[in-house]
């Protein structure tokens, strides 16, 4: 299987929601309004929303494609979402899916869910949207030749097949549980084979692609023929890639930009107490991971070395000094507050240097030193190296830190498996089955650390398919435990998602997995 970049979820399984009828745990901490309040800001706002302007985002790196079946990062996600759509969308809470460019569904029986398409909706380039398009990009997302790393979210679906124009059905290989959310997922393109997303990016969504100058600028135009009736209310919207945190703090504070897409935790107070700057705040589905490499000798049958590593972070420390309170302390990937979450797992990882340093002893082999791989990309991930650093020494483990460029990052961890020890963050959805089955299952696109183990997949294919949440939750719990005995990846903080703006931009709903939908936004004069 062809293997492409984490992050992504970052987001965009990163990406992935909960069905329809499955609840959901509520964000923590604010859902989506501004730190700020209207009477705290130098901006008047008016009463009704105002047509025009262009909005200037910074993000915090280059993104890796605009191709929606291909793009894995959180930047691409935040770009390729203004251009395509699926046929249902996320709540702002991440709890449930709405209709999008699908009218409705039913779900006849077990296995079978039949769409009703909306009319009278064109693509960008002036093409109806049909039941044709939706098969068609079903299709291409699931071609072996293509790679989509899209594809295992769609393995359990058998056919896809345009009943008429504006009907389709999908039916499946068994029940499964989180198909709905999936779906989300299958961003529908042109069905035109000669066309390529990444260089001709068509959809349906409220901007259109202008150009895209590497290192620059992405830029979209509005889409005067949007389907949603007066949106949307912006002109255009233009993304800036900045990797240098000060200046991206430093372009929103001077008006050079409107946006931050990710804003560093020692600037968060600042920007909040400034009236002319807006700070969303939600405790999300991201989290930052220690991860290993399984097929190194010195991680493949090594677990006494993974843990003690595990005992010497020291998450309290990362929290307060790091990430300046933002994020929380994490052992496994879901979220304390979600229904699948195990509290035997609470404290399963602590910070003890004793105990790492037991660990470390009974280790087999004991390496005198082991190199982490992170990128200044991410400088959060750099001083949480250091950190360890600090404290593995004293276990008598020399901890090498190599720094490399993001994509050199991407190349090295995530498509070639050169590295040791890496840390990066990664996000989730909602469904536990976005935050276990391509991290864990034997050879997922996301399962960097290479970790295989039967029992671990017999148990995540089991929860897919499961239709109670009872046997799902019971299923879960034995992953976390199994995950945290295995400790192929060992889990540091979870992190709130935080995005700064202008106070001029109104409108504009945080989610926790750093969506950025300007469907509905709007600027003041």
């Amino acid at each position: 299987m062809r293997r492409t970049s984490l992050l992504a979820l970052l987001l965009t399984l990163l990406l992935t929601l909960a069905a329809c009828a499955a609840p959901a745990s509520e964000p923590a901490g604010d859902t989506g309004a501004a730190a700020d309040t209207a009477a705290d800001s130098a901006v008047t706002i008016p009463s009704e929303p105002v047509y025009g302007g262009n909005l200037t985002v910074a993000l915090d790196g280059e993104i890796d494609t605009i191709d929606p079946h291909v793009s894995v990062t959180i930047v691409g996600f935040q770009v390729y979402t203004q251009i395509f759509e699926g046929l249902v969308e996320a709540t702002p809470t991440l709890d449930n899916v709405v209709p999008l460019l699908a009218e409705s569904w039913e779900q006849t029986d077990d296995v079978t869910y039949v769409f009703t398409l909306r009319q009278g909706i064109t693509f960008h380039d002036g093409s109806d949207f049909t039941a044709e398009d939706v098969v068609y990009s079903y299709d291409r997302v699931m071609s072996e030749d293509f790679g989509s790393p899209r594809r295992a979210d769609l393995l359990p679906i058998e056919s896809v097949t345009a009943v008429d124009d504006y009907t389709v059905e999908f039916k499946l290989t068994q029940p499964f549980a989180p198909f709905l959310t999936k779906l989300e997922v299958l961003r529908i393109v042109p069905a035109d084979p000669e066309n390529d997303p990444a260089t001709n990016p068509v959809g349906t969504g409220p901007f259109a692609f202008v150009e895209w100058i590497t290192g620059q600028r992405i830029e979209l135009v509005k889409n005067e023929n949007y389907w949603q009736e007066g949106r949307p209310y912006l002109d255009g919207v233009v993304f800036r890639p900045i990797a240098e945190p000060s200046t991206r703090v430093v372009e929103l504070q001077t008006g050079s930009v409107d946006m931050l897409n990710s804003v560093p935790s020692k600037d968060v107070a600042a920007l909040d107490a400034d009236p002319n700057t807006d700070v969303y705040r939600v405790m999300g589905v991201v989290r930052d991971h220690i991860g290993f490499n399984m097929e190194s000798p010195l991680f493949a049958d090594n677990p006494n070395l993974r843990k003690a590593i595990g005992w010497a972070i020291n998450r309290e420390a990362i929290v307060e000094a790091i990430m300046f309170g933002y994020a929380v302390p994490a052992q496994i990937a879901i979220p304390s507050t979600h229904w699948a979450y195990n509290p035997a797992v609470e404290g399963a990882f602590g910070y003890d240097l004793a105990k790492a340093k037991e660990y470390y002893d009974a280790s087999d082999p004991k390496p005198e030193s082991i190199t982490v791989k992170v990128s200044p990309t991410y400088p959060d991930q750099v001083k949480m190296a250091e950190l360890l650093q600090q404290d593995l020494a004293q276990i008598g483990l020399d901890l090498q830190i190599e720094q490399l460029e993001w994509s050199t990052w991407i190349q090295q961890v995530v498509s070639e498996g050169n590295y040791e020890v890496e840390i990066v963050l990664i996000s989730g959805g909602n469904d536990p089955d976005d935050f276990f089955y391509q991290w864990h299952r034997t050879g997922e696109v996301f399962n960097i650390q290479r970790y295989s183990d039967p029992d671990m997949d017999q148990m995540l294919a089991d929860a897919r398919v499961a239709t109670d949440q009872e046997t799902r939750r019971d299923l879960y719990y034995q992953i976390q435990e199994k995950l945290i005995e295995d400790a192929p990846m060992i889990h540091i903080i979870y992190r709130e998602s935080i995005i700064a703006t202008t106070a001029r931009l109104q409108d504009f709903t945080m989610t926790g997995r750093y969506d950025m939908n300007f469907r509905d936004v709007w600027l003041t004069e």
